[in-house]
This record gives C-alpha cells, structure tokens and sequence, in this order.
C-alpha cells in the first residue's frame, strides 16, 4: 500500500511538472468521455431504465394484424378486446384504453389536455400504485360511477400547483364533474399520452365519434390501444401461439370484420423506444469513436514523453527498479491523467445534458429526467480506468523496455527509433476513424438537406395552427354549429386572410382510414385516409385544387354526399379516367356512397419522407368530428402575433373553449425533422470533434518529429537543401500518414455507414460525393497540420541547428 501511494504521490508530482502536457492530455480526453457521458445517460433513461414499472418486459403491447403481410393495421375494436379477454390463456390482465383532447375548465382559464378512457385494470396491469388516493376500481366502469379521475403527477403539479387538497374535490371536463380519487407518481405515461385517466361507463371504452353509444357490440370500429401482462412462466412465443389461435377463431367466426386478421404482439420496450433505439446506438457508437481518438491522442502524447524520460527510467533501473515496477508507475501517471480527465469530463457532461435535451426530440423528453445518476457516475468512472489502461499500457510497456546503457548514453532529447511506428499507427487510426464519423455526418446533413427541399403539399409560411373541441358529449350537430360559427368569426379577425378546419392536419400525429369500393373495379379491400374540412381549408393551407371544384355550403345543407380525393387517389384507384362525378361506395362503416367533385394536390401527411396516400376529403356537415385543427393564413411573418386574438374570437363562441396546441406550421414542420436533425446536428458535432483531435495528434506528432531532426536539418540546409525541400522532406510522411488513415477510413465506412442508411433520405449510404468530400476535407486538415511544423522547421538556422546538440 505505502508503494502504492509513492507512485500516486511521484504521478501527481511529475504532472504538476509537466502542466502543458496534462492539460493538453486532460481536455483531450475530457472531450471524450463528456461526449459519451452525455449521451449514455440518455441511452441509460430511454433504453437501459425506460420503465417505473415492476417486470416491463412481460408487458406487451397488442394490435391487429394482416395475415398475409405480418403488418400491423391499427388499433383493436371494443368486441374483439373483450374476446381476446375471454379467450386468451396467457395474459393474466388485458387492459384497454383510447385517448381524446378534453376541456378541463376548472379554474379561472380553461385548458384542452390529453385525456385517456381506461379499463379499471389499466394501473394493475403496469402496477404502480398512485402516489396519492387510489386507482381506478372495478365500480368504476360502471354507469353513474363512472365520473371519476386520476391526474397524472404534471397535471397536478401544473393545473393544480401539488395541493394534495384536490383528491376526493369535483373537477369540471368536458363540462362534466369528476370526482378526482387518485394522483399517479412521476413519469407513468405508458400510454405516452394521458395527463388523466377516466373510467367508461360500459367496462369498455366508448367510441370518440359516438361517446354515448355502448362500445361492446362494436366489432368494425378499431380504435382501442390494447395492452396485455405476460402470465409467470409463460414465453413471448407462447403468448403469440395463443394470440393466433385467438385469432383464428375470431376470423372464421366474424368473417365480415375479422377475415384474414391477426393478432400481432409488441414488447412495451419495443412499442415506446423502437424509434429511436437505432438513432441512440449509432450516437453511442460516434461518441465511443470520438473516445478512442482521444485516448490515441493521449497515448501519442506519452509515446513523445516517454522519449524525453528514457535517461529517468534507465537511471531507475539502474538503482534497482524491475520492469513491472516501472509499468506499474507508468501506468499510475496514466490512471491519474484519466481520472483527470474523467472528472473534467463528467462536469463538462453535467454542463452538456441540459443543452442536449434542449436539443432533443419529444419521444426522449418525453421519458422525463435525464442526469448524471448513480449508474451514469458507475458508467464514467468505469470509461476513465479504462480509458487510462487502454493509452497508458503501449507507452508503459515501451518505455519500460529501454535498454539501461543507450538510456544512460542519450540526451535529455531521446530517439524516435522505438515508438515511431507506434504513433504513426494510432495516427492512422484516428484519421481512420474520423472519417468514419465524418461520412456518417456528411450522409446525414445531405440527407436531412433533401429532406427540408421535398414539397410537404402546402404553404407553411404565414400559418398559424391549433386546435379546437366541443365536449366530447355535444351532438354532431352542436359541433358542426360551432365549428362553422368560429370559422367565420376567425375570418374577420384583422390580419386573417382565410380560415379553414380539418380533422386531421398534415405532420400532427394521428391519422384515420377507410375501406369503400369503386363500381365496376376488380380490385377488393380498398382503403383511402379520410380527412373532414370546412370548405376554406385548402385555401387556407394553400392546397392546389387540380380538377372539379371545392366544398361549398349548399354541399354542407344538401343530401347528396360528396368528397373531394388526391391526386394519389386517382392515380392509386382510377388512373387515367376523367374522375370528376364518379362514384365510389360502401365507404366506411355506414356504407356510404360518394360524388368525387374535386382533385386536390397531393400532401405528406405523416411526414416528410413518407410518400403521400390516396386521401378523401369530406365536408363538415355531412360528416363529423369531435375536435378539429384550425389553420389561419395570416398577412404577419409571426402567425403567434395573433394568438390572443384568435383566442378571443373562439372565447366569444363558447368561454369554455380553450385553444390547444398553438404554433406556427412552420414550427409544426420543424418538429416532424426534430429526431432526424438532432441525429444531424451531434453527428457533425462528434465529428468535428473528432477532426479537432486527429489534426492536434498530427500536429503533434509532427511537432515532435521536427524537435527530434532539428540537427538532421540544420546538416541538410548546411549542405545546400532549399526550405522547400525541408517542406516536403517533413510534410511527406505526415501526408502518407494522412493518406493511410483515409483509405482505411472509406474502406471502414463503406461497412458502417450501412447502419445509417434506415436514418437516410434521398441518399445513397456509399454516396461518391460526400466520400469525395470527406477525404479532402481530412487531407486539407492534415496538411495544415503538417505544414505548421514543417514551415517552422523550414526556418531553422543551420549555425543554430547544428550547435542543437
């Protein structure tokens, strides 16, 4: 132990010595495990401990499936749910539950929030208790018991500033009172929607477009997000077996609803984080690149160091020091400069992550507090021993090798001889590297360059967007009446240009589909999103009307049903026919049949990169819809300019009436890129890092080089070579170095730049271009870094070089 701490203290003293290098050293790998830190406590919050719940990965979650594609094709009807209850074997609970915007108007201002219908055995399923009060009890799904609630831990923190006070108080929802019973712990959204949970009157949950309708019975209507845990011992594979035999009954017993449907299963871990799991792993792997660059950064150093301590180690040896007790000191220096380092990097880390949340998409925010924890400490400290055995273990054992009579022959200045190829190999590594990281980056800002130039369908500039909703318990025809009434009262706000109300806006979230049949087509089981708008709604979002004519009111007020398509309709469904005034039929569950009256231009609804569906538009009045999204075209640049306004507008309508989710559709379309530019914007960030430190390892290398040859360039100038010649006598094994690493690079990322290319868009993972690019960025970097030193050494005088020694 007394050894031990002779060499800690002698460590500590001989980079007290040496504070140019151990700074240099310490942020280079400080840049390292900050990076990876960072990033790891969110790989630690979102995948390693996404759940507060007991056992998460025997929840699953369940939903229909098409035998023939193995696809998942929505959300599962009421009947089907309580089948699957009945008959499954496997799941010792099933739960259901679907989610609306709700008014909550208690309070002096009301506000719209997310609102999730449950079966009582939703908390039990996940089991967590309530942090306060109870659950949601079997009593509760029962009419005349049913008006109970459970706040989510933000709910009540924001709405209700954490006054315990509210549990068994009346709050006003939907112009509704429910009786509050219950406040859940912080982080439990499994739904990934609800800031508060009700009880259905029918043990099941109603339908959002017929609330008042018992959903039992109700086998065509597919809107129920179904979730199941795994009985003890049973296998996920024997929990599917069951499922398809489940379905299998289902399908020859129901034909008409269930023919050719599955059942398909999704673990909760699978269900939450499979978007972004692989953007996460490739993250970690870029900042385990960037470690590695440091860490050969940092060994580079002490290779160079080690060349100037060979007169120190060999008079050691002589005094009696053996080999191992030379490494063991050596690889001391190493371990304190990494927890040096690693302690710079976990502050710099602590700094970082904020920033990096800031950054983030709304599916990590969305997992809630993300920091330096126990496991995070555990994780960096581990990184930094390792990182100090990983840099310090070449130069410890080179160095303890030094033959004890060259050692006490040389100058303070020492030769290259031994660890020249050493450094010139991680050199080449980490040029290798960086261009890995480099390309991974070029691919993705080129991909996410195409991305913002595709044609979303719309004008998004000078928009203003939210939305809006009756009481999920007002009629269809109440609804029609207030929308259409706040639409005209939006039109007459000054700065307003036209006004217009959809269902489902593009790049929202969220969409709805029909099945119907086109008159004299073979083709079966056609499907078609369906979209409800007033009739300003393309004119406000700038939707081209290609053929025919829009909605008008007489089509509100008439009885023949008509519906506007895409053009991806027509080419999907009726290509090359003039499509104006045809019919199609038995669209959606009532079976309707519909006048196609207009074309309009196609849009990307989902997003950006997904192509464009084939869409019917229906108008308001003859179709319904319990909420709808307002978009306002404005004369401002700031659309937000006119937020109050337009609240008042609705406020004159109905006061309680909140506005929701109010931004600008340009906002709107920067969030649908958030992940893909978050991916982006670190990609380059980790990569510019990691070019930042493979120029200061050549710089450094080449500097050393040119301390080393000092004496060497002075004979040569003596002897009459130009400072040109010195140039390239100096800049060429730098440059060959340099050449080495790039092609080692490509030939690297030609391999795992294939693991982006899910992240890609438009973009080849093998792209020319950007590989092109990449290599003379990294060789541009490299002469400059060899320049630097060789120019220096250029000016060497050759009376003063050749005293050197």
């Amino acid at each position: 132990m007394n050894t031990l701490v002779q060499d800690v203290v002698y460590g500590l003293r001989i980079l007290r010595r040496n504070p140019a290098f151990t700074a240099v050293a310490a942020i280079a790998l400080a840049l390292g495990v900050a990076s990876t830190t960072s990033i790891f406590s969110v790989v630690d919050r979102v995948l390693l401990h996404p759940f507060p719940y007991p056992e998460p990965e025997r929840i699953v979650y369940i939903a229909p499936t098409d035998r023939e594609t193995g696809g998942t094709t929505g959300a599962t009807s009421p009947a089907d749910y309580l089948d699957l209850v009945a008959q499954n074997r496997v799941f010792s609970q099933i739960a259901a539950g679907r989610g609306w915007q709700g008014n909550l108007s208690s309070g002096d201002t009301p506000e719209r929030i997310r609102v999730t219908m449950v079966t009582a055995n939703f908390f039990p399923l996940f089991g967590v208790s309530p942090l306060k009060g109870r659950p949601l009890l079997e009593d509760d799904d029962q009419a005349g018991h049913n008006h109970v609630a459970v706040l989510s831990f933000g709910l009540w923190k924001r709405r209700f500033s954490s006054d315990p006070s509210i549990l068994n108080r009346d709050i006003t929802l939907d112009g509704q009172p429910y009786t509050v019973v219950g406040i859940m712990p912080p982080d439990f959204a499994p739904d990934g929607y609800g800031e508060l949970w009700v009880p259905s009157a029918w043990g099941v949950p109603s339908h959002p477009l017929v609330p008042n309708d018992d959903p039992r019975q109700m086998r065509d209507r597919n809107y129920l997000d179904v979730w199941g845990r795994l009985k003890p011992g049973v296998t996920f594979a024997q929990a599917r077996a069951d499922m398809n035999g489940v379905a299998a009954r289902l399908s020859s017993q129901y034909p008409d609803s269930n023919s050719n449907r599955g059942v398909g299963l999704t673990l909760l871990e699978d269900y939450t984080v499979g978007d972004v799991r692989p953007m996460l792993l490739v993250l970690l792997g870029a900042v385990g690149f960037v470690l590695l660059i440091g860490c050969a950064n940092v060994a580079n150093l002490l290779l160079a160091r080690a060349t100037t301590r060979s007169r120190e180690i060999s008079v050691r040896s002589a005094m009696g020091a053996g080999r191992f007790r030379l490494i063991r000191q050596l690889l001391t220096e190493s371990l304190l400069l990494a927890v040096i380092g690693g302690t710079l990097g976990v502050l710099l880390a602590a700094w970082a992550i904020p920033a990096l949340l800031a950054l983030s998409p709304a599916e990590i925010r969305s997992f809630g507090h993300v920091g330096i924890n126990q496991e995070v400490l555990g994780f960096s400290f581990g990184l930094s021993v390792l990182s100090g055995l990983f840099f310090g273990i070449v130069p410890s054992l080179q160095t303890s090798r030094a033959n004890l009579n060259e050692g006490l022959k040389k100058s303070e200045r020492g030769s290259t001889g031994r660890t020249g190829s050493t450094r010139s190999a991680l050199i080449v590594a980490e040029i290798g590297l960086s261009v890995v990281l480099l390309s991974g980056a070029g691919l993705m800002v080129k991909s996410f360059a195409r991305l913002l130039r595709v044609d979303p369908g719309f004008d998004a500039s000078h928009l203003l967007v939210f939305d809006v909703g009756l009481p999920s318990t007002s009629t269809p025809q109440q609804q029609d009446a207030f929308y259409r009434t706040i639409i005209e009262r939006l039109q007459a706000v000054p700065g307003v240009q036209s006004a217009g109300a959809v269902s489902r806006l593009p790049l929202s979230g969220g969409n709805s589909s029909r099945s119907f049949s086109i008159p004299g087509s073979d083709r079966k089981d056609l499907e078609a999103d369906i979209r409800i708008s007033t009739p300003e709604y393309f004119r406000a979002m700038r939707i081209p009307l290609l053929a025919g004519r829009g909605f008008s009111d007489h089509d509100v007020e008439g009885s023949e049903r008509v519906a506007i398509v895409n053009a991806e309709f027509v080419k999907e469904f009726l290509p090359g026919q003039d499509v104006i005034g045809r019919y199609f039929t038995d669209f959606g569950p009532g079976n309707d049949k519909l006048e196609i009256i207009g074309v309009v231009g196609n849009v990307r609804h989902t997003a950006l990169e997904t192509a464009p569906r084939p869409e019917a538009y229906l108008p308001f009045g003859q179709a319904h819809w319990p909420s709808v999204y307002v978009a306002l075209r404005t004369a401002s640049s700031d659309p937000t300019s006119i937020t109050s306004v337009a609240q008042n507008a609705v406020w004159s309508v109905n006061r309680g009436v909140p506005l929701a989710r109010v931004r600008s559709m340009e906002d709107l379309v920067s969030a649908s890129v958030l992940q893909r530019k978050f991916t982006m914007l670190l990609l380059a960030i980790f990569a510019g890092l990691a070019l930042l430190l493979a120029a200061i390892g050549i710089y450094g290398v080449m500097s050393y080089a040119v301390s080393q040859r000092t004496h060497e360039i002075g004979i040569r100038m003596a002897l009459g070579a130009q400072r040109s010649d010195v140039l390239r006598l100096m800049v060429g094994p730098g440059m060959r170095l340099a050449g080495a690493g790039v092609l080692l690079g490509i030939v690297a990322s030609l391999g795992l730049d294939r693991l982006i290319v899910g992240m890609l868009f438009g973009v080849s993972a093998t792209d020319p271009v950007t590989f092109a690019l990449v290599a003379i960025g990294i060789c541009g970097t490299a002469l400059l870094a060899n320049y630097l030193p060789a120019r220096r050494a250029a000016k060497v005088d050759p009376m003063v070089a050749l005293r050197y020694e």
